[in-house]
């Protein structure tokens, strides 16, 4: 028998451990920070993780399960096979009824309009695996995984949410509610026409996925959103925005003041390392870049880049609660997180900073 190594699925990098987990598809590796140099502690860390890993992996093999009936119920044009399998997802919906409880129910006479969202989990589980329903929230994780660009992955995903918070299924959408739904995204969920476009071919992507009609996502007339210069934040601003988050004891503060001190990008603060020993931060290569980039840690953020290195979020969470929080301050869309990064390359040139300096610390081209 195989035994695996004590520091299996962990990686030192910098002098700082991370989680460094294959992906079962083969496509690479999920590799997290730890937020310690010290190998016992990573240890634990990891074990964690990866409990909490099996967790969501089995959640995710029962909607496999829902999308492997599905494909095996309507590839079929065979009646006896198909009764067969229509037997089988029957007997699936009436065991996932008698785990929640709601058996006699659902068997009873009331009518399923009238069951709440847990009762109607059998019967909508038999609905999906039939093609009679194309529920989003249960059916979108397969077609998300069948995207190859993690970008178009997670614009997507955003737009199947938000999609799920107007309509159930794909048979609800017709032209005139998809039309109206997308007039209501731009107005009132302050989307922009180019993003409201690329949900469009997201939507459309979905449909084709599970062979529904794409005519209802077909000729609408999306508005072009107004062009808005974006500008810096001024010092004394940005002053004003961490002096709140701090007063606010908001977890926010810590990638804003990094931004401040690095002009990092949102996306490389979340993948950031820390190395206390030498005091550098290490930058993950985004957009045109072709390495990661180590550059100095400022002694004024080293308290933060403790805490984030601790306490990581996505950025997608970064990003949502900076805009929350410098509109509900009064800020508009001329100022975003990417703000502090054009205040920090402002405030070098004002310094007289050399130009190809301020390159390597932010990663600007040469």
């Amino acid at each position: 028998m195989t035994v695996r190594h004590k520091n299996y699925d962990l990686l030192c990098r910098n002098g700082n451990w991370h989680i460094n987990k294959r992906l079962p598809d083969g496509s690479g590796h999920l590799r997290r920070s730890l937020g310690t140099s010290d190998v016992i502690e990573a240890r634990i860390k990891r074990d964690e993780f990866l409990k909490k890993w099996d967790e969501v992996a089995a959640q995710a093999d029962k909607h496999k399960s829902v999308v492997y009936m599905r494909k095996q119920y309507l590839s079929t044009f065979d009646e006896e096979q198909r009764s067969l399998l229509e037997d089988d997802i029957i007997e699936e919906s009436e065991a996932i009824a008698t785990k929640l409880g709601v058996w006699e129910l659902i068997k009873g006479p009331t009518p399923s309009s009238h069951l709440n969202e847990k009762e109607k989990k059998p019967i909508r589980f038999w609905e999906t695996a039939t093609g009679r329903l194309t529920p989003f929230m249960e059916l979108a994780p397969s077609w998300l995984q069948s995207l190859d660009n993690k970008k178009t992955r997670s614009d997507y995903k955003r737009a199947i949410m938000l999609l799920s918070k107007n309509f159930v299924a794909t048979e609800e959408v017709t032209w005139d509610k998809a039309r109206a739904y997308l007039r209501y995204i731009q107005e009132e969920e302050d989307v922009s026409g180019a993003t409201v476009r690329k949900w469009v071919s997201g939507y459309v992507s979905f449909w084709n996925f599970y062979d529904k009609d794409t005519a209802v996502w077909k000729h609408h007339k999306i508005s072009k959103a107004k062009t808005i210069d974006k500008r810096p934040w001024s010092a004394e601003e940005t002053a004003k925005l961490y002096s709140e988050l701090v007063r606010r004891d908001h977890w926010l503060q810590h990638p804003v003041w990094i931004a401040a001190h690095t002009g990092a990008r949102m996306g490389a603060i979340c993948g950031l390392s820390y190395n206390p020993e030498q005091q550098t931060v290490t930058m993950p290569a985004l957009k045109t870049e072709t390495r990661d980039r180590v550059i100095p840690a400022h002694p004024a953020i080293v308290r933060s880049l403790e805490y984030w290195v601790a306490h990581p979020k996505t950025k997608s969470s970064v990003s949502g609660r900076f805009g929350e929080f410098k509109k509900a301050l009064g800020y508009g869309k001329e100022t975003d997180f990417h703000s502090i990064r054009r205040t920090f390359c402002t405030e070098l040139e004002n310094l007289g900073c050399p130009e190809a300096v301020t390159a390597d610390i932010v990663g600007h081209k040469k």
